[in-house]
């Protein structure tokens, strides 16, 4: 236990993330209840003597040009002749579309979104757009200041993916440079064009100079109507996800598999199981390699595995500064009839114990009378934000009343058990907003979270946060402050999607941030329904501060290829997990 996890050289952390399962309207499996809810260096390629040498590893044909010591100033990894990717296409037709066209009107390109970072260990860029009326052959251009071709695909059909060798290449070479994106679209009459060419998309993408570490393990309930819940996996860079743990590898009376955190050591994830009772719903833990396997009494006793499986329990949270041979802590919203009159509470259970009576307790938030849900933990082991709200249950569905209409986001120190005084998290507690989902980010310095505007039902109830439609992501210094909205919020508008209303929900932080030429490069995973299906599924964006830690830059959202477009994908944790692909 406590093994080492990868940093970065400003930021030393192990990022624990929490991901809890918020139970989705769309295609929601009926077992589950209310709640189910490295840096990359700059390297490049040695030669490039005045007449050209060889490239960087993984380059297409290797850099021209003579820097300073002999290192290429451009690379030729983007291929001099375009890329027709339909045989049936005329020949000619390059030159059909060098001719004058319109600036407007053609196709959308709805992915990836124009102003994007791209990490340099990303999945092979995939381009998909909306063709315009009667539009059937499109140009794809894509052109990098350090690169001696223009990228030019020819195609009939309405998206494109990168080659994963001319991707290596380029995110190599060209890491931190950026990427000219035109997409023009025309119509195409045996072998001539009768309309167009016509631009859709003119703008940039932002290829990063580091990478993302980690893994990502969200949950999905399947496809629309199958009920097959489980938590599935992607190492970032991964063209496929991987099943982690479902309920036949669990066992016994296990239905549904849900909230869940990454153990700091990346090989157990604590999760919530429910089972056939209505009195099940407890945290249970098991490995990430899809074996399923219960985690030895050095890491969790007997005993708290025991205490962990009381109902009702959800939503656990821990952090690298206390799981260690010697002090091992997990948190849990403990909902049970004898405590406070069945008030959801902020619980501790030592990992390590042998005494029932002795291993728990619940954590003192001290002026704060409102219900928990939603705990995230500093990676110090200083400090436990969570949600704050009326009325709360599951563990992370928040409720208001007429007479108490917030829901915002406290801290409390952790102070070894004991808790102390709670106070509302300055930017993320502010009137007239619902403030729902903290987490901390690497380093302890951002904290995202979920924002919207109090909201009731046609019928004159109050909404919660359960699956909010009008939520948002923000993030706040994690000392409070301003709240800033992402700009991953908006997809790209000509998509006719517009924000808020798509469910941008539950951001979880990659578990370091990355560092280049002063900046701290942190990523986000969120989940929203802005895709043609409206099913719920996963995204990544880049969140830039400065020297000082002040907000330089946030970026629109890029889509993760690798999960399964047709489930429904939700509940993200990002860490260093030991996800083992299959």
């Amino acid at each position: 236990m406590n093994t080492p996890s990868t940093t970065s050289p400003r930021l030393q952390t192990s990022a624990l993330v929490v991901a809890c399962l918020v139970a989705l309207a769309l295609g929601f499996a009926a077992s589950c209840s209310s709640d189910d809810a490295g840096v990359a260096s700059n390297n490049v390629g040695t030669g490039g003597a005045a007449t050209g040498g060889a490239g960087g590893a993984g380059g297409a044909t290797g850099g021209t040009g003579g820097g300073s010591g002999g290192l290429p100033t451009s690379f030729s990894d983007f291929p001099k002749d375009p890329i027709v990717v339909d045989t049936g296409l005329p020949a000619d037709l390059p030159t059909q579309f060098a001719a004058p066209g319109q600036t407007t009107g053609g196709p959308c390109l709805y992915e990836p979104s124009l102003g994007a970072l791209v990490p340099r260990n990303w999945t092979p860029l995939s381009f998909e757009w909306t063709p315009a009326p009667d539009q059937n052959v499109f140009e794809l251009r894509l052109s990098v200041k350090n690169q001696v071709n223009d990228l030019v695909v020819y195609t009939s059909q309405s998206s494109y993916v990168i080659d994963a060798a001319l991707w290596t290449a380029l995110t190599k070479n060209s890491g931190g440079e950026d990427v000219q994106v035109t997409l023009r679209g025309a119509k195409l009459d045996g072998t001539t064009l009768s309309a167009g060419p016509a631009t859709g998309a003119d703008g940039t993408l932002h290829l990063a100079p580091v990478a993302a570490p980690g893994s990502v393990v969200y949950w999905t309930s399947g496809a629309p109507g199958s009920g097959a819940t489980a938590l599935k996996g992607f190492t970032i860079g991964d063209t496929k996800v991987t099943t982690v743990l479902t309920p036949p590898v669990v066992g016994g009376d296990t239905n549904c598999v849900a909230c869940h955190a990454s153990a700091p050591d990346g090989a157990f994830t604590f999760y919530v199981r429910d089972g056939n009772s209505s009195a099940s719903r407890s945290v249970d833990v098991h490995s990430v390699d899809g074996k399923g396997t219960a985690p030895p009494a050095s890491v969790v006793t007997p005993t708290a595995l025991t205490l962990l499986g009381r109902h009702k329990q959800s939503a656990p949270a821990l952090t690298i500064a206390h799981y260690s041979p010697t002090d091992a802590v997990a948190l849990t919203v403990f909902q049970e009839p004898t405590l406070t009159a069945n008030k959801s509470e902020l619980a501790w259970t030592d990992l390590l114990t042998t005494d029932p009576n002795t291993g728990w307790g619940i954590v003192a938030r001290t002026g704060d009378s409102g219900q928990v849900a939603s705990p995230t933990w500093w990676h110090d082991g200083s400090t436990i934000a969570y949600t704050s709200a009326p009325v709360a249950s599951e563990g992370v569905i928040t409720r208001v009343t007429d007479a108490d209409p917030q829901m915002d986001i406290y801290t409390v120190p952790y102070n070894n058990k004991q808790g102390g005084n709670a106070t509302p998290l300055p930017g993320a507690s502010e009137a007239g907003f619902w403030e729902y989902y903290p987490v901390i980010s690497p380093g302890d310095e951002l904290l995202a979270f979920n924002r919207c505007a109090p909201r009731k039902e046609a019928n004159g109830s109050w909404a919660d946060s359960y699956n909010e439609t009008t939520g948002e992501v923000y993030v706040v210094p994690a000392k409070g402050g301003t709240a800033t909205r992402l700009a991953a919020n908006d997809p790209p508008a000509c998509a006719g999607k517009v924000s808020p209303g798509l469910t941008n929900s539950w951001p979880r932080w990659a578990p370091t941030a990355e560092v280049s030429d002063g900046k701290n490069y942190y990523w986000v995973v969120f989940s929203s329904i802005r895709r043609a299906d409206n099913n719920p599924q996963l995204f990544i964006s880049g969140v830039v501060t400065d020297a000082t830690g002040a907000i330089e830059t946030t970026y629109p959202a890029l889509y993760v290829t690798a999960q399964v477009a047709e489930e429904n994908n939700h509940t993200p944790a990002w860490d260093f997990f030991q996800v083992v692909p299959r």
